[in-house]
């Protein structure tokens, strides 16, 4: 979590200083970086399936596997990119084209994007090691040593942008060249540091290229799944920010809300981390009944601290959006009131965070797409857009309405998680497995 908040206090710098070149360049980075963010989404699921196996694996002891899940990810992260880099190179002129068909100034934000984009390209390749090398860390319990690199590379980026920016003035190139340093650094960082310290799972893993093809059909099951998930949710997120953008001036009051709970999503994301490593971890080790006692305590502190932010975070809601000092005070009035509401609605997010991710811990993949991208399709989608072309309803309680469907979500996902058919150790099967597959022949 502190990873997180360093990366959310260091992006918000790094578009403060992005924002000093030009209004074309900030609409360039932000259309490029809807591309990035779908490179997120999908690699994150991709390498879901494996990572509830690493969990595992880590509880049981069993490095062999261990190895070949992570060798799982360096296959299906190398052909994503073979994939996903040549598509890219090839149609995000019109995704950027897409994303900008709006503003008046479109060919000039397309200028800078043409300039901006084979750089962040590039940076994928990077970037995907390093998600392989540091999701393996947080999943088998070592979290400090991804941080600390994290953190050495976000100020690398925030450096090297000053410099390019107001030093140098390399306007959008710099800023691609500082984000292609930065993940090079992190990359290079993790993968020394990991076989230098001769990790348990890089210690034998180039020595071949061997993964059970009984453990490559396990993964690829979760992964699918989890894969269904990610582009159901995001895709689902997308709709329902469209859903709201319909009312009139609405986007200044979007976008103080947006930034404001940014940090709440931080902070379930560190808490997620926290709860897959815990409960994968100890089902690894066959405890499946002090993981199910676990797991009750993990949703408890959830709510706790859900509880104690939404006190604090209700009290400030009527000053942040006073930093907002050119929006109008109507915009500013309409994002207290959603703030407000969103305080009360945090219990259930966190809710519906933990017992997803305590469903995914025990490979329970199906119920966690069930609880997640089929509720967000079903309930949230619908809902949104049915309000938003049916009825008058302001902004606030549109809003509101929208967020109810959390209600049903986290009572959906007790009710899923209080079963405890999640509660499974995954290594057992593959205890005596001798059957590969591999690319050493």
């Amino acid at each position: 979590m502190v990873q997180m908040l360093v990366s959310f206090f260091v992006t918000f710098i790094d578009n403060v200083m992005v924002g000093g070149i030009s209004d074309e360049v900030v609409g360039a980075v932000f259309a490029v970086n809807q591309i990035s963010f779908f490179f997120f989404v999908i690699t994150y699921g991709l390498l879901s399936g494996a990572a509830i196996y690493v969990q595992q694996f880590s509880g049981a002891k069993d490095n062999l596997h261990l190895q070949q899940s992570v060798r799982y990810k360096l296959y299906i992260g190398l052909l994503f990119l073979i994939i996903f880099i040549p598509f890219i190179f090839i149609f995000g002129g019109q995704i950027v084209a897409y994303y900008t068909r709006s503003s008046t100034n479109q060919e000039t934000i397309i200028v800078q994007a043409t300039q901006y984009l084979p750089i962040i390209i590039l940076s994928y390749l990077p970037l995907m090691f390093a998600n392989i090398y540091g999701s393996t860390f947080r999943e088998i319990g070592k979290t400090k040593l991804p941080v600390m690199i994290s953190v050495i590379s976000l100020f690398t980026n925030a450096t090297l942008n000053y410099v390019f920016i107001y030093i140098v003035k390399n306007g959008i190139v710099g800023v691609g060249i500082a984000t292609l340093v930065a993940r090079l650094v992190e990359m290079f960082l993790l993968i020394l540091i990991s076989h230098l310290r001769k990790e348990r799972f890089t210690t034998g893993l180039y020595k071949d290229w061997r993964v059970d093809l009984s453990l490559v059909r396990a993964i690829n099951r979760k992964t699918i799944v989890m894969l269904i998930n990610e582009t159901l949710w995001s895709g689902g997120i997308i709709m329902q920010q469209l859903a709201l953008a319909s009312r009139v001036n609405v986007l200044s009051t979007l976008s103080i809300v947006a930034t404001s709970t940014e940090i709440f999503g931080i902070i379930w994301a560190g808490l997620a981390v926290g709860v897959g490593v815990m409960l994968g971890n100890t089902l690894g080790e066959g405890k499946v009944e002090e993981a199910k006692l676990l797991s009750t305590k993990l949703l408890w502190m959830g709510i706790t601290i859900a509880l104690s932010l939404g006190f604090i975070m209700f009290w400030l809601a009527p000053l942040i959006p006073q930093l907002w000092t050119t929006v109008s005070q109507d915009q500013k009035d309409m994002a207290t009131d959603i703030l407000r509401i969103y305080m009360f609605f945090l219990p259930f997010f966190s809710i519906a965070n933990v017992t997803y991710h305590t469903l995914r811990s025990g490979g329970k993949t199906s119920q966690a797409l069930l609880l997640d991208g089929m509720v967000m399709w079903f309930g949230t989608v619908p809902l949104s857009w049915g309000l938003a072309l049916l009825t008058h309803i302001p902004l606030v309680w549109l809003w509101t309405s929208i967020q109810c469907i959390d209600l049903f979500k986290a009572s959906f996902g007790i009710y899923l998680v209080k079963r405890y058919d999640w509660a499974k150790n995954l290594t057992n099967p593959f205890a005596k497995s001798t059957d590969v597959a591999t690319l050493s022949n």
